[in-house]
């Protein structure tokens, strides 16, 4: 049953995956590598190192995919990150959708778009970070 239900999860989650595994690709091509963590592919170097470094952010999940600047950064991020796979396994398809729309409500309410989005603080608290 524990299996079936995994199985479940990944399938659910797979919408969100694949887009981490266009980005997991693009790091790969890039010179980037990939490791197995925690049922989850973690790509670092590349396009992962370009993109977080483009846009400020030390590591990202997408679906069972995190991809980080470095080793380091993802190491650091691991439990956070983790929190985000949890999340991806009960939304599914409208995890990006419903983490866009948490941004935008969080901004609409004069509130930080990141720092007080719902899924942030969520994962927040699951891991431990009280900032």
């Amino acid at each position: 049953m524990i299996r079936a239900k995994r199985v479940f999860a990944y399938a659910w989650a797979s919408p969100t995956t694949l887009v981490g595994l266009t980005a997991g690709a693009l790091t790969l091509a890039t010179g980037g590598r990939v490791q197995r963590r925690l049922g989850t592919l973690e790509f670092h170097g590349g396009f992962s190192r370009w993109f977080a470094e483009r846009n400020r952010f030390a590591a990202m999940t997408l679906g069972h995919v995190i991809i980080g600047r470095d080793p380091c950064a993802l190491d650091s991020c691991r439990a956070h990150e983790q929190a985000h796979v949890r999340q991806v396994e009960r939304w599914g398809i409208a995890f990006i959708p419903a983490y866009l729309a948490a941004s935008a409500w969080a901004w609409s309410q004069g509130k930080h778009y990141y720092l007080d989005n719902y899924f942030e603080r969520d994962a927040r608290r699951a891991c431990g970070e009280w900032w």
